[in-house]
């Protein structure tokens, strides 16, 4: 009979009589997988099981939970209103600050500014800046006086202070300050001529000879390098098997260059003692005297 893995499909060709009829537990060789066997008359008899359809199982609908309504946002607190004294105070200190103006307009020529006012901020607009601002800070103490005690205000004193300082502003942003003008000069006259306008000095390209130097020092460094690997080429090559071919060519070039190097050095000694000889006179023979 056959036997057939049903992990990895091998078959196998194997007696019918090593399966007995109740059936056996067999071993693939091949994967290692352990299956259960039967005999081939067993499975002829053997019906197979009718296939039994699966019935989604029905879940019921949730039941809708139960949200809070969210709760009503808590309504704004409601803005208070100018408290009675304050506005008293204010009304006095305008009756006050027009009638201070109509008794300067009458009784005193003043000078005007000669055009150091804002052109675009006439006298109206002005004023009732002036007024904004002092209704902004009478409205920062009457909120401080709800948890402190009441703040005194001085209504005469407090106009005329903030006249004064807005004059003054208005005055010192129309004309240029003169402390920044005379730290920028005195900046440009305390740096050198050879430095640049944040302080560094300006390096002298002509100066800067170290261009040679350093080429030299490169040339020379090559040339100790070069030497060493010569000198040492055995030990390097001892320590290093992986660089022997190329060292032994650089090797014999080297040797191919001193050899070179001892011919033409060689005739040059040789021309020029040709040369010493040519320049040097033949000395005449010495008579024997009498």
């Amino acid at each position: 009979m056959r036997l057939t893995c049903p992990n990895c499909d091998a078959q196998y060709e194997v007696p019918a009589d090593v399966i007995p009829e109740g059936g056996r537990d067999v071993q693939c060789s091949n994967c290692g997988h352990t299956w259960f066997q039967m005999h081939p008359d067993d499975e002829v008899m053997v019906e197979p099981e009718p296939e039994v359809e699966e019935t989604p199982n029905w879940d019921p609908e949730p039941e809708p939970e139960d949200y809070d309504e969210p709760e009503e946002e808590a309504a704004a607190p409601v803005r208070r209103g100018l408290d009675p004294s304050v506005a008293d105070v204010l009304r006095e200190e305008a009756e006050l600050e027009t009638r201070r103006r109509a008794e300067d307009a009458g009784g005193l020529e003043s000078q005007p500014d000669l055009g150091l006012m804002d052109p675009d901020e006439d006298d109206l607009s002005r004023r009732q800046r002036q007024a904004r601002e002092r209704m902004r800070r009478i409205r920062g103490e009457s909120a401080a006086e709800e948890y402190n005690q009441p703040p005194v205000v001085e209504a005469a004193s407090t106009a005329a202070a903030s006249e004064a300082l807005a004059s003054a502003t208005s005055r010192r942003d129309l004309l240029p300050d003169i402390d920044e003008i005379n730290s920028t000069l005195r900046a440009s006259d305390d740096r050198q001529p050879g430095e640049t306008p944040q302080g560094s000095p300006v390096e002298d390209e002509d100066t800067s000879g170290g261009g040679f130097f350093r080429g030299f020092a490169y040339v020379v460094l090559l040339f100790a390098i070069g030497a060493l690997a010569y000198v040492f080429a055995p030990q390097i090559k001892e320590s290093f098997p992986q660089v022997a071919p190329t060292l032994d060519a650089y090797v014999a070039k080297v040797d191919t260059g001193r050899i070179w190097l001892d011919d033409q050095i060689a005739a040059l000694l040789q021309k020029l003692d040709g040369l010493s000889s040519e320049a040097t006179p033949d000395e005449p023979a010495q008579t024997p005297e009498n």
